[in-house]
């Protein structure tokens, strides 16, 4: 084995162990942040028409799992909980809901727009990986 074909195979061991094993890591965080943004969006839109309409009760269906149905009867909507995160959900009004939603999906926006830097930064270090590989490969071939 050269010494070119040796460096080869540390480069392309390189690429499939650390940067596309870390590109793979960064699409999945990026998708679960895409994932919290729709649930807020979500959110947002029912506080919305809440408040619209002014529903002082409601009767809804109650996911508990297994898409097994509950009905429910919420009778006061002015106050509703919202999770927060690390498993706090603070009664909230529907106004400082809608805030917070607001402001959630800011700081989730920028947390998605850097991992999407992140991806760019490592698929450009695997494009100068794999063109280092080549350029190896062609020294190689002219050297034979």
């Amino acid at each position: 084995m050269t010494h070119a074909t040796a460096k080869i195979a540390v480069y392309e061991e390189f690429i499939e162990e650390n940067l596309k094993v870390e590109l793979q890591r960064v699409h999945d965080d990026r998708d679960s942040v895409h994932e919290r943004m729709s649930q807020l969006l979500e959110l947002r839109n029912n506080v919305r028409s809440l408040q619209e309409q002014e529903q002082r009760s409601l009767k809804t269906m109650v996911n508990l799992g297994c898409d097994f149905y509950v009905q429910a009867h919420v009778p006061d909507t002015q106050w509703i909980y919202v999770s927060v995160g690390l498993g706090f959900c603070p009664q909230m009004t529907l106004s400082e809901a809608e805030t917070f939603c607001t402001e959630r999906e800011a700081v989730l926006a920028a947390s998605a727009e850097a991992l999407t830097e992140r991806a760019a930064m490592l698929k450009a270090r695997i494009k100068l990986v794999m063109g280092a590989i080549n350029e190896l490969m062609q020294q190689e071939s002219t050297v034979r």
